[in-house]
């Protein structure tokens, strides 16, 4: 009876000291954020290949710095590439959940993290894509609901079913943190 006690306090210990990491790791983010820090470069890339991708699907699209400048029909749409359009919080986090769960390799964490990042990456990609073909299709009146909505929601699940498959698939792996008396 006292063993499982103590297994059972281990792994509460373990669940404890992961969301203390987990939190104690989200601070830089609340500091770019609170800072109004940005990355241009990666707006511009994202902007680029958003203009790209809609040259290569038939629409007229034209880009200065990261603002992305299309038309359907006799409407033009003037994207504007944020910060926050890039996905970086959704990659931050999952950077963070990687570095905080209790495995002992960070050769396994390092390979995730290569794997998952741009994965996050693409999948941002494609809600921006989508998104703005949402709007060359249906109208403006659609975008907000589309980007906000579904896809905001989408990439937060994105993140947690990414980094839940990894955890199951390392659920051998994970390490309880030891109680010394």
């Amino acid at each position: 009876m006292a063993r499982k006690i103590q297994k059972k306090e281990r792994k509460l210990l373990t669940v404890l000291l992961f969301l203390v990491e987990f939190n104690l790791l989200a601070i830089p983010m609340y500091l770019v954020i609170y800072l109004n820090l940005s990355f241009q470069p990666l707006q511009d890339f994202l902007a680029t290949l958003t203009k790209n991708s809609l040259t290569l699907l038939g629409y007229p699209a034209t880009q200065e710095g990261s603002l992305v400048i299309t038309a359907n029909q006799n409407e033009f749409y003037s994207i504007d590439v944020s910060w926050d359009s890039t996905g970086w919080k959704s990659m931050y986090a999952l950077l963070a959940l990687a570095i905080a769960t209790p495995i002992k390799s960070w050769k396994k964490k390092l390979k995730f993290v290569s794997i998952a990042i741009p994965t996050i990456f693409l999948l941002n990609f494609l809600r921006l894509l989508t998104t703005i073909l949402v709007a060359l299709f249906y109208g403006l009146q659609y975008f907000e609901f589309v980007h906000t909505l579904l896809w905001r929601e989408g990439l937060i699940l994105a993140v947690v079913c990414i980094w839940g498959f990894w955890l199951w698939n390392e659920k051998n792996n994970l390490v309880a943190t030891q109680i010394y008396h």
